[in-house]
């Protein structure tokens, strides 16, 4: 069985001896049921938001849009300004579209991360920032209204944390495979911001390093029968170093991009992968043709993504465009749509990332889950982070897995009542500008008490092993 050594993470498991822990029996009826009514897995990668920014005072109190609650900013709540003084606070305050004033993205790397989390205290966001009290702007559902209708129509993760105190390279690393390369951490690799400052010889160091990473890929390789895409754009082999650096993150060819971190490993250039990554618009062509792959990863274009400071309406309406083309497609009864963030984008939040394994989650991030066995208004306070989605297209396809961050991580199974008829398609506006936040409730379902599903004894009692990664 795999063995866990406290506050390390063991070598990657090669693919031929990779295998996922089987869940326990009490888990077991919620694995198969999710197994014979889903078929295709779609993960969606936003853009540099905490939860408490996007949905920190949504759902504080039950009623006809909120069966739930959710874990939001607390009543009364003051954040601190200054570690050594408990005094000095500012009160979250609400973004309009009249005081937008973010102009250029915030601090987010790991030194920065690392600073504003403090050991768990989360209480040096102003001095680290440097941004005035921006870190402390948050969105409602006049601001960001379609995704405030897509929790209340759907469901929303309130316990769902980034993966490493850093930005988005080594999160989007960890979202495929469970680790990332370390440079890919490091201070000056990334700028303060999230840019790319390496040198040569951090190039250098960072392709042997991404070349070294097991990812998703490499067990796909190894399972021809699983399709899948990852929905970027089309990898460019006859590309100089030079041209791949000069395209920047997040363009056509760059071997460096921070959005699909595969685009740095050598293989993904070969006739085997390369016809995986396609340009993002294929995606709302195979919807439409019934043709979505098993497992689908969208990655927006820049100006669509959500990274401050571009307007989050252009975000909203691409997202909405997204969970259109899924509902509108032959394969929505069998199609679960996950939504998160990368990482926080230097945005404050209340809740302290948890410790695993003796390395801290990086801060929370919304999670979204849209699918038709979703009931309305829905809200999962069971513990996520990015392995979880990882660990459920593993699970869900038998791939095995690759390090134990993503072959212990819990799954996001919470989310589905596969007792109820598939929930009709709803429509959403794809013109947020004009979107509003309550959306008639269009599908009310039958009363259903959710229940958080949790897959604890995953971390270690069923397996024999002795490990705790709590």
């Amino acid at each position: 069985m795999l063995a866990l050594t406290a506050g390390l993470l063991l070598s990657p498991l090669p693919w031929a001896t990779g295998h996922s822990p089987t869940a326990p029996a009490k888990s077991q009826t919620q694995l198969q049921l999710f197994d014979s009514h889903i078929k295709h897995i779609v993960v969606v990668v936003l853009e540099n938001h905490a939860f408490d920014n996007e949905f920190g005072t949504y759902c504080q109190a039950k009623g006809k849009y909120c069966p739930s609650t959710v874990v939001g900013y607390p009543a009364g709540l003051c954040a601190p300004l200054n570690p050594s003084s408990a005094s000095a606070c500012v009160k979250p305050w609400p973004f309009t579209r009249a005081n937008w004033t973010i102009t250029q993205p915030m601090l987010h790397d790991q030194v920065s991360s690392l600073s504003a989390w403090n050991n768990s205290s989360d209480n040096n966001f102003y001095l680290d920032e440097r941004s005035g009290l921006d870190p402390f702007g948050y969105y409602s559902g006049s601001t960001v209204p379609t995704y405030w209708d897509l929790a209340e129509e759907y469901g929303l993760g309130d316990n769902f944390f980034s993966s490493t105190l850093s930005y988005s390279l080594p999160n989007h690393w960890f979202l495929v495979a469970g680790q990332a390369p370390p440079i890919s951490e490091q201070f000056g690799f990334g700028d303060r911001t999230g840019g790319f400052a390496g040198n040569a010889s951090d190039r250098a160091t960072y392709y042997r390093e991404a070349n070294n990473t097991t990812s998703v890929e490499d067990l796909l390789l190894h399972h021809p029968s699983v399709s899948w895409k990852y929905y970027d754009y089309a990898l460019q082999p006859n590309l100089t170093d030079a041209q791949n650096i000069s395209a920047g993150p997040g363009h056509l060819g760059s071997a460096i991009d921070y959005w699909n971190p595969q685009a740095g490993k050598y293989e993904s250039y070969g006739h085997l992968l390369r016809k995986h990554f396609v340009w993002n618009p294929t995606f709302f062509q195979d919807a439409a043709a019934g043709n979505l792959p098993q497992l689908s990863w969208v990655i927006p274009f820049h100006l669509e993504s959500d990274h401050p400071p571009a307007n989050v309406t252009t975000a909203e309406s691409w997202l909405a465009s997204v969970v259109d083309a899924v509902e509108s497609s032959p394969n929505w009864n069998s199609t679960a749509l996950f939504v998160t963030w990368d990482d926080y984008g230097g945005w404050y939040d209340q809740v302290a990332p948890p410790l695993l394994n003796g390395t801290s989650l990086s801060f929370r991030v919304p999670l979204l889950v849209i699918s038709p066995y979703t009931p309305a208004g829905t809200v999962d306070s069971s513990q996520g982070y990015f392995e979880s989605l990882l660990h459920l297209m593993e699970v869900r396809e038998k791939l095995g897995c690759i390090t134990p961050r993503d072959c212990y991580a819990p799954l996001p199974l919470g989310f589905f009542n596969f007792s109820m008829r598939p929930r009709a398609p709803l429509a959403f506006s794809t013109n947020a500008t004009g979107a509003t936040y309550p959306m008639a409730l269009q599908a009310p379902d039958a009363p259903w008490q959710a229940v958080p599903f949790s897959v604890s004894s995953y971390f270690a009692n069923d397996h024999g092993d002795g490990a705790d990664v709590d």
